[in-house]
C-alpha cells in the first residue's frame, strides 16, 4: 500500500504542470494575429504582430506567416488592416498570402492610422448587381 501510494504521489507531482501547460497553450491560439499595412512615404509598409516584414527575403511576409501557422496553428485567427491610404490592391495581396499558408479564419478592416480608428469590411462571396441610374 505504501509503494503505491509513493507511485500515486510521484505522478501527481509530475503531471500536475501539464494542464497548466495546455490552458497557456489555448489562450497563445486564441490571440490573434494582427496583420497590417500601412502607407509610408508613399510606399506599404507590413507589419505582423508589430514586427515589420517584407524589408528583406529572410523576412518575408509568407516566411513569417508560416511560423505562425506552425506554431499557433493555421486555424488561428487573422485580423488583417489596411490603411485608408493604401489601393485596394494590398487586400488581394494579403488575402493570397494568406490563401498560400491556408490560414482561412481571418477579419477585415479599414484603418484611419492617423485617427486610430478603423471599420470592418464585410465581403460577401454573392455578388451583388451595380444599381442603373
Amino acid at each position: 500500500m505504501k509503494h503505491l501510494l509513493r507511485y500515486l504521489i510521484a505522478a501527481l507531482v509530475v503531471l500536475s504542470p501539464f494542464p497548466l501547460t495546455l490552458c497557456v497553450a489555448q489562450r497563445a491560439e486564441s490571440k490573434p494575429v494582427i496583420l497590417s499595412v500601412q502607407i509610408e512615404h508613399g510606399k506599404p509598409l507590413y507589419k505582423l504582430n508589430g514586427k515589420i516584414v517584407e524589408d528583406r527575403r529572410e523576412n518575408s511576409l509568407l516566411n513569417n506567416l508560416m511560423q505562425v501557422a506552425t506554431s499557433r496553428g493555421s486555424n488561428t485567427e487573422v485580423l488583417f488592416i489596411i490603411d485608408e491610404k493604401a489601393p485596394f490592391t494590398e487586400v488581394g495581396k494579403l488575402e493570397t498570402a494568406l490563401d498560400k499558408i491556408d490560414m482561412p479564419n481571418r477579419r477585415l478592416f479599414v484603418a484611419d492610422f492617423n485617427d486610430g480608428t478603423m471599420n470592418e469590411i464585410h465581403l460577401d462571396t454573392k455578388a451583388s448587381p451595380i444599381p442603373k441610374d
